[in-house]
This record gives structure tokens, C-alpha cells and sequence, in this order.
């Protein structure tokens, strides 16, 4: 993330936090700034903090007071030794950015969801401000991903501004597929690099509504279908399976999960986690979500589906595949 120059803007940008960062790992002092009072200055000092964790990071890690900068990498799974390359551009933004609008109540999401006042709309002013001058700038790769992931796009009051900055970038759209969207779908259509992503969590209604706190599974599944109709090739519906042990991890929700994604010629899953956890866990809820994040590894292979596990620490990501393994050398799946 370092070495791609992610800019990610997450969080509440209208109270003054540091929101702009290279990174969304949930620890505390990862290396990030607030906006400043100008466009200009705020870019200075994202690139300037960039370079200091840099430089900082060739010194070596460690957490104490000469690590200013990498004091909350030293703590991240991520943060290795290797032979990085950067060109210097940016290969990656997250639109994460709060207050936003969405209409589920996802039992693992704390954000908030309150209106714009005026407050909030000066700050998203500000931070359209400062999106404007990177694409002008010539930082941004013309490689870039886009994630839009404030709140729901379909429904955001500033839905046409963030199309309008994706332009014809590569983009994932983050939706929970409560309201299909023209717009969106025309995106895909035309921009066979693009895709929507949903966080299914479920594959019956009953644990959906569990989940999500809203009965209408049918309507999402119904949406997914439509989007997938506008597609420009299969692979552009994406869709991510945070586990949550006790709540989602039944076989009966994975098989169905399955059949929707083939029905999809979706062949790709992100098996995901509650993030809020990763680093606070305990060793026997490390151990539920193993065998809970295995058992689904495990019938993804069987049924020809690929997974990622990017949210998972190296450790974790070792022993869930090695469970998957334990259950198909054994026949249990």
C-alpha cells in the first residue's frame, strides 16, 4: 500500500480526524493527516508523509518514540522487508469517506449514517477540491483503481460527482444491491475494468436479514441479476463473504452462496472477516473463525471457485488453508 501510494479518505471528514491515509488497517497511529485549509497544502503534506514513512521505514521498524511515522506499521501483518518499486503515482483510491447515507444495518458496520448539514457538505466540497487537484496533478496513474465505498452510491447525494471523478477509470463499486442503478449498470457496461462488489454475508433470507437487518434478499438477488445482464464480460460482479462465526458460517448458507455465484458466473469469492476484531481477537475466536473461514475455502475449491483471504494476517491466512486441505484430503466436503 506504501509502495502503490494508496490514498484512501476514510472516515468522518467533516470533524477534523486524520482521514486520509495510505492504508485502512484498523490499529491505532497508522500513518495518516487531517485535510488542510487549502487543496494544495493538503496534497503537500500527503506526499510528504508518504516519503517520511519511507525513509522512516528503511531505518528499520520498532514502535518506540523514533518511529514517528511507522510507530502503527510496526503492529500491521502487512508491513514487510522486501524490494519495493514505486514510480511515485498513485495506483489506488478509496472513497470511504463519511457521513453517507445506507439504508442496512449490517451488525459489524459502526459508522455513521446521519444527514449532510451544512458542516459536512463544506467538508465534502473541500474533499472534491482536493480530488480534482491529484487527477490534475498527474499523480494519478492512469492505471488507477477506484473503490467507492461511502455509504451506498445509489442513493448518495453526491452519487454524480464521484461518477463524474471515475470518469472512465477503473472502478468497484460498493453497493449492497438494495436499489439497482442505472447509472451504474451503464458503467459496467461500458467499462469492461470496472465492477460492483457486495458483501453477501449470507446465503439464505433468514441469516441475511440477521446480518444486514433487513428482509429483502429476494430484491438484492433480483438486483445482482440485473447488473449482471448489463455486464460487458463475466467477472464484473464481485462479492465478498465476511464470516462471522455462530451467525453465517452454516453449510446450508455456503452451498447457497455457491449456487448464486454460478448462476453469476461469478468464480471468484473474497473470504473476509470483521476487521474490527483483526487485531483484538482472541485465540478461541481466532480459532472459530479458522475452521469457519476453512469450511468455506474448502467448498469454494470443490465447486471451482478461486478465493482471497487479503483481510486475514499471513498466520491466519496459513492455517485456514491448511484446515481446507485437512477437510478435502478427508473427504468431509
Amino acid at each position: 500500500m506504501i509502495e502503490g501510494f494508496y490514498l484512501n479518505i476514510n472516515g468522518r471528514i467533516d470533524n477534523g480526524e486524520k482521514v486520509l491515509s495510505l492504508c485502512c488497517e484498523s490499529i491505532p497511529d497508522v500513518p495518516a493527516i487531517a485535510f488542510s485549509d487549502t487543496a494544495e497544502e493538503t496534497l503537500r503534506r500527503f506526499i510528504g508523509e508518504r516519503a517520511l514513512v519511507i525513509a522512516e521505514s528503511k531505518k528499520g521498524s520498532g514502535n518506540d518514540s523514533k518511529h514517528r511515522f511507522t510507530g502503527g506499521c510496526s503492529n500491521c501483518a502487512n508491513y514487510q522487508l522486501n524490494d519495493w518499486v514505486s514510480d511515485g503515482r498513485i495506483y489506488y483510491v478509496n472513497l470511504s469517506m463519511y457521513p453517507a447515507p445506507c439504508q442496512s444495518h449490517c451488525i459489524y458496520c459502526g459508522v455513521h449514517r446521519t444527514g449532510l448539514d451544512g458542516k459536512a457538505r463544506e467538508a465534502y466540497e473541500r474533499l472534491f477540491e482536493f480530488l480534482e487537484l491529484v487527477k490534475d496533478s498527474g499523480l494519478l496513474s492512469e492505471n488507477a483503481l477506484w473503490q467507492i465505498s461511502s455509504g451506498e452510491i445509489a442513493i448518495h447525494p453526491y452519487r454524480e460527482r464521484i461518477m463524474k471523478l471515475v470518469g472512465s477509470h477503473r472502478a468497484v463499486f460498493y453497493t449492497n444491491c438494495f436499489k439497482f442503478d442505472e447509472g451504474i449498470a451503464q458503467n459496467l457496461h461500458d467499462n469492461p475494468k470496472s465492477a460492483i462488489n457486495l458483501s453477501i454475508d449470507a446465503g439464505l433470507p433468514e441469516t441475511w436479514r440477521k446480518i444486514k437487518g433487513v428482509n429483502n434478499f429476494e430484491t438484492v438477488i433480483s438486483n445482482l441479476v440485473e447488473y449482471y445482464k448489463w455486464s460487458a464480460r463475466p467477472g464484473q460482479i464481485t462479492l465478498k463473504y465476511i464470516v462471522l462465526p455462530g451467525l453465517n458460517d452454516t453449510y446450508e448458507d455456503y452451498l447457497s452462496v455457491i449456487e448464486i455465484m454460478k448462476v453469476l458466473e461469478v468464480k471468484h469469492l473474497t473470504i473476509a472477516r470483521d476487521t474490527s476484531k483483526k487485531y483484538s481477537m482472541g485465540t478461541e475466536e481466532g480459532e472459530q473463525l479458522t475452521g469457519a473461514a476453512g469450511y468455506l475455502a474448502a467448498m469454494c475449491h470443490k465447486n471451482g471457485i478461486t478465493n482471497d483471504m487479503f483481510t486475514y494476517t499471513p498466520e491466519e491466512r496459513e492455517r485456514v488453508i491448511s484446515f481446507a486441505n485437512e477437510l478435502l484430503q478427508n473427504g468431509v466436503i
